[in-house]
């Protein structure tokens, strides 16, 4: 099944002011290069029904939870990351478990994504009170 929406890291996340201004040193080389390896390998595919996020380099790491009713999106894109193409991504959902993706390319089109399944108040209130009456 292919998923509705793969979000990935940006390279650019990676790439921080001292490293670039101190580029020529090895250390601050390395580390950029390898934040860069590492937000390659980190994907959050997006199904109708859970949500997969895959992290890892020499180690996999995967993770499925199902995709409960959105509650709110919010984008923050910093003047860098609005240059670039890259910002943060906060999806406010029923549960505990909230997603926070940061560094993520083009998060304008996951926040349209995701607005799309915005639970609306008529969803959500049923199921308060479904619940409380449990209590």
């Amino acid at each position: 099944m292919k998923p509705n929406l793969v979000v990935k890291k940006s390279a650019w996340c990676g790439v921080t002011p001292l490293c670039v201004i101190f580029f020529w040193l090895i250390v601050p080389l390395i580390v950029m290069i390898w934040r860069i390896i590492v937000a390659k390998h980190h994907t959050v595919e997006f199904y109708d029904e859970h949500v997969v996020v895959k992290t890892g380099v020499l180690s996999k790491h995967e993770r499925k939870t199902i995709f409960p009713s959105i509650l709110s999106v919010s984008v923050h894109q910093s003047f860098w990351g609005r240059i670039c193409g890259y910002g943060s991504l906060s999806v406010d959902v029923v549960g505990k478990w909230d997603i926070s993706l940061s560094g993520i390319c083009n998060p304008e089109i996951a926040r349209e994504y995701l607005e799309s399944r915005v639970s609306s108040a008529s969803v959500v209130k049923p199921l308060m009170v479904e619940n409380m009456g449990n209590i």
